[in-house]
């Protein structure tokens, strides 16, 4: 208990710059820092097994639900697949990439996931084309020599690999940070911060307020069958079992009160935002799958729009 508490409250502070922009807030999945911990047995009591038994039976009545993915929200989840039986690129190391979903001509969906910010030049871009299930997925270093670490001018998995660890035992990314601004530099890409104006600001934030007062109006279904069909979206998308299915908790943002503060535009397409996430290690320690799952949900068919998994074992978290 003592460790969701701490979770709940490290997302409430992530997003706690809501009370002064009603309905607003950003966009990127919030992460979950973790802490670094021994891991200890825990003994089952007789309740924990009943409550097993019944999301059993609940995970395996999925087929027979009405759970349907966008055709960027299902070329995602095969992308992603591709993504680590190619190259290594696990879940949990997509924390350093951005993902995004473009739907081609001819019903193909091309899925990239670029470095994020200031480690895009080292981490490069990998582009997968998706269609009739299948993904064609290629990096924008390949043959290039990734030895060395950080050394190297081209990360790969194995400096993924070292990244979280880093991350995970001194809580940011000073280890690897610099080298890697090292590397944009010297491709000609340093990186800055954008700067945005106030006006600039102020009329992005009028654009969304009006988009998200549009998306709750829009909708069909109610909130309670919609917070449903995204928790069964994460459990098939990430085929969690049975007692990782226990432990999954639906977030909710004590600040964002407004009625409309989780409805969004996907693409022109009203959705609800549900945000679930999942602790299994004692104290914080982090066990496969743990992290925060965000799923758009369409407002009127009840879609998942779109679903992304963050670890929290990158960046500052």
């Amino acid at each position: 208990m003592k460790n969701k508490e701490t979770l709940k409250a490290r997302m409430d502070r992530r997003l706690s710059f809501l009370d002064g922009l009603p309905s607003c807030r950003s966009a990127v999945m919030q992460r979950i820092a973790q802490e670094e911990a021994p891991v200890m047995k825990k003994k089952i009591s007789l309740g924990l097994v009943l409550a097993l038994i019944l999301v059993s039976l609940s995970v395996a009545g999925l087929a027979a639900a009405a759970l349907l993915f966008s055709p960027k929200a299902d070329a995602a989840r095969i992308a992603d697949r591709a993504l680590e039986e190619k190259y290594g690129v696990t879940p949990e190391m997509q924390t350093f990439f951005v993902r995004s979903e473009e739907e081609l001509p001819g019903g193909a969906v091309r899925v990239l996931y670029a470095g994020r910010d200031q480690l895009l030049e080292a981490l490069g871009t990998y582009t997968a084309r998706v269609k009739d299930g299948k993904a064609d997925i290629s990096w924008s270093y390949d043959g290039k020599d990734t030895s060395g670490l950080y050394g190297a001018d081209a990360w790969g998995v194995q400096q993924l690999r070292q990244m979280l660890i880093d991350n995970q035992e001194t809580g940011g990314m000073g280890l690897f940070l610099p080298r890697a601004l090292e590397i944009a530099q010297a491709n000609g890409n340093p990186w800055q911060d954008s700067v945005s104006t106030e006006e600039e600001i102020i009329d992005y934030f009028e654009q969304l307020e009006k988009e998200k007062t549009a998306a709750l109006a829009a909708r069909k279904l109610p909130e309670d069958e919609m917070a449903e069909l995204a928790r069964q979206a994460v459990i098939e998308a990430y085929s969690l079992t049975a007692e990782q299915v226990a432990a999954l908790e639906q977030y909710v943002q004590p600040l964002a009160d407004e009625e409309n503060a989780w409805y969004w535009m996907e693409d022109g397409k009203p959705c609800f935002e549900v945000q679930y996430f999942l602790s299994q290690g004692p104290d914080g320690a982090f066990v496969e799958k743990d992290g925060t799952y965000g799923v758009l949900v369409n407002v009127e068919t009840g879609v998942i729009e779109r679903i992304v998994y963050e670890s929290g074992l990158g960046g500052e978290g």
